[in-house]
């Protein structure tokens, strides 16, 4: 009973997501950046987290009458994709009249993204640039970029969506997966204060540099391991020919 008892807070926690995109859709029309970010971003640290939960607790055994991949696929696509879109429309993100071309791209190539069965390899590896696009908005938004560089940015992903790269899953992609756990651990909070800061909140404004210096020292390191693991991959595929 304990045991079914974790099962069932696992899918509570998954499912807590679609409640922070309520609040962060309300946010939106309230004309809050701030919070509709703020929401998305906790909503990503549920998602970095409860399905390592659902694996230790073994939620599939325990509760076989849910399913916990289709639950966190539909939380995932409405705050990955359906809500960012949205913002880059409501928050003059882009110039006119991409501000509507370019969330209707996204939309539509992240749904065929989200449904396709090869997206995902058995060595945890995304196939093409997975639909994070709420981390790009939010990594937009403390870059503080024009709208003509967050276009350019934007089409830049949105081709890595269609070419067949090889993008690991931090939390489950095997070489160096507690690193890669611990710096996504710290990377969280770490843009959260960026975040704050961008958006005119002071908040440990003091220690910004810092902040920034690790930000960016974070996310080079997951480029840099995204590169060799893509040389890998290539130099393999050469072998067997």
């Amino acid at each position: 009973m304990f045991h079914k008892t974790k099962a069932y807070l696992v899918h509570v926690l998954t499912g807590l997501g679609i409640f922070l995109s309520f609040f962060s859709i309300i946010s939106i029309l309230s004309e809050n950046l701030l919070f509709a970010l703020i929401f998305l971003l906790i909503a990503l640290f549920i998602d970095v987290v409860d399905g390592s939960l659902a694996r230790q607790f073994e939620v599939k055994k325990h509760v076989p009458n849910l399913d916990g991949r289709m639950l966190d696929s539909i939380i995932d696509f409405i705050n990955f994709v359906f809500i960012p879109c949205i913002i880059l429309y409501e928050f003059d993100y882009l110039p006119e009249p991409f501000n509507i071309i370019l969330p209707l791209l996204i939309l539509g190539v992240s749904i065929y993204s989200f449904s396709s069965i090869k997206v995902y390899t058995k060595e945890h590896l995304y196939v093409g640039f997975p639909s994070i696009w709420n981390v790009l908005i939010i990594y937009l938004t403390i870059l503080s970029l024009s709208d003509m560089e967050n276009l350019y940015v934007l089409v830049f992903f949105l081709i890595l969506k269609i070419i067949p790269i090889k993008v690991l899953h931090p939390m489950r992609y095997e070489n160096h997966k507690i690193k890669n756990i611990i710096i996504v651990l710290f990377l969280i909070p770490t843009t959260f204060v960026l975040l704050l800061n961008s958006l005119n909140i002071q908040f440990l404004i003091e220690l910004k540099s810092y902040f920034l210096f690790m930000w960016y020292l974070f996310n080079l390191y997951f480029i840099i391991l995204t590169i060799i693991i893509n040389i890998k991959f290539s130099t393999y595929k050469n072998f067997l020919k």
